[in-house]
């Protein structure tokens, strides 16, 4: 059997450079594929565009006051289904990192009447892994890309949803993130923000940008706190705050914009190496 790698896991020096080398060794062997198509969903086939919009006749808006949970899953490989049905209870945008499309996980999106997609960032096992965006409500746009890890050229995953959102003159955006890790003075991580930043300076209406977004070191706090003060956005800093860190910095967060936010609050898992992150908005004047 493959050992499970983790792409994702900031670690030291020569640890760094062993599981650089297992994750590029696994992909050069084949054992991980980088698929044609982007995009899964409960609804479409996959796709090998970038953006599909679904073109529903009656869309389900959000409503004026939702909650969000954003968990770095870890490819379900601990006892998540008890925590996940916990922390998502009354959760009307639920954010995944890492997810891996086994049938047990798209059953229970399926049993609580939520609708997802999913970007195939690569295969493993012959299953579909990257980041998953599920709501109640209809999106009526989603796009997804890719950004390769310079050094494991393993690929990270962005998805881009629209929501209808109660009350609300434009559109909710909804960015679901997973950084790149390993990158050299930081420039691939740079250019993954820029690509966000270019969406989000593009949407009039309200955003929230979350995720894993691997800030491990100063650099990348930096770079992540400048990208979003030119973008108008502020961080849902929890309380208690007990998110997974590293050399003291948070990996996971929560930005938004054009919302109020009402409570922000995370936890510690069992089931993964990250602990998730909720929060509540509403619309201004609701």
């Amino acid at each position: 059997m493959w050992p499970s790698i983790r792409t994702d896991a900031p670690v030291r020096s020569s640890t760094g450079t062993r599981a650089t080398a297992l994750a590029a060794a696994l992909l050069l062997a084949g054992c991980i594929e980088v698929p044609a198509g982007l995009l899964h969903s409960d609804r479409f086939a996959p796709s090998a565009g970038e953006c599909l919009y679904p073109g529903l006749n009656d869309f389900r808006a959000l409503p004026a006051r939702f909650s969000l949970l954003s968990w770095n899953i870890y490819k379900q490989q601990g006892d998540w289904q008890a925590e996940l049905a916990r922390w998502a209870e009354e959760t009307e945008l639920l954010l995944l990192q890492e997810a891996s499309g086994e049938p047990a996980l798209y059953q229970w999106l399926s049993e609580r009447d939520l609708h997802w997609f999913q970007v195939a960032a690569f295969s493993w096992r012959e299953r579909p892994n990257g980041v998953l965006t599920a709501a109640p409500g209809d999106v009526t746009q989603v796009c997804a890309q890719r950004v390769a890890e310079p050094a494991t050229r393993v690929p990270k995953s962005l998805l881009f949803s629209r929501y209808p959102l109660e009350g609300a003159a434009e559109q909710l955006l909804v960015v679901n993130l997973h950084a790149v890790n390993f990158s050299l003075r930081g420039r691939t991580y740079q250019a993954q923000l820029d690509r966000i930043g270019k969406e989000v300076a593009e949407h009039g209406g309200p955003v929230i940008v979350a995720g894993d977004f691997n800030r491990w070191n100063a650099r990348r706090n930096r770079m992540l706190n400048d990208w979003a003060r030119a973008q108008g956005l502020t961080e849902a800093v929890p309380e208690p705050d007990v998110r997974t860190r590293f050399l003291g910095y948070a990996l996971d967060g929560i930005f938004y914009r054009g919302l109020e936010l009402e409570w922000v609050d995370s936890a510690r898992s069992e089931a993964s190496d990250h602990g998730p992150l909720r929060a509540g908005f509403r619309m201004p004047g609701h």
